[in-house]
């Protein structure tokens, strides 16, 4: 899990799995770490759950993206623009962490019983199954290992690619 991650870039020894009350690196700082992963450095303006996608703005603040987020209705405009990332542990507001933003073997949020392909984003960064997600955000870049059932909110592994949503084709 996100637990073995560790910088392999020129930021080796850097933590990637712990938050602190104090700047430790620039905002929107990246760094590759090992499974193939890549995290953004930012300000949490909420309290981040493992595994819950946020939306990282040019400033270097992180916030738990919405679903009038996802479509377009968030300070970057349209869904195009979004940054995503992913918490890999809790944060809480005003702290600084990295966020994940690809990588194998990360934490993802879930909703309800999320089988493995045919994913959506819900609101409160959270993925839910395709088959039943209302709002028609099929989640692109997000792949779960194993099905998510739970009655109510879980984190199970997967592999992140640069998330972003597609939003459902318009009716013609």
């Amino acid at each position: 899990m996100a637990g073995s991650n560790f910088a392999s870039s020129s930021m080796i020894g850097v933590d990637l799995q712990n938050a602190s009350t104090t700047q430790l690196f620039a905002l929107n700082t990246k760094v590759l770490a090992t499974n193939d992963s890549e995290w953004h450095y930012v300000l949490a303006t909420a309290v981040l759950a493992t595994g819950q996608f946020v939306q990282i703005f040019a400033n270097g603040t992180a916030a738990i993206i919405t679903t009038a987020m996802w479509g377009g209705a968030g300070a970057d405009g349209t869904t195009g623009m979004l940054d995503i990332g992913c918490a890999q542990f809790a944060v809480s507001a005003g702290q600084y962490a990295f966020v994940a933003k690809k990588g194998n073997n990360m934490y993802l949020r879930c909703s309800g019983t999320v089988p493995p392909g045919n994913v959506a984003f819900e609101a409160s960064g959270t993925l839910v199954s395709s088959l039943i997600a209302g709002d028609g955000l099929t989640a692109l870049g997000c792949m779960i290992y194993a099905s998510a059932s739970t009655a109510g909110v879980s984190v199970t592994s997967g592999m992140l690619a640069y998330p972003r949503a597609r939003l459902a084709q318009p009716v013609l």
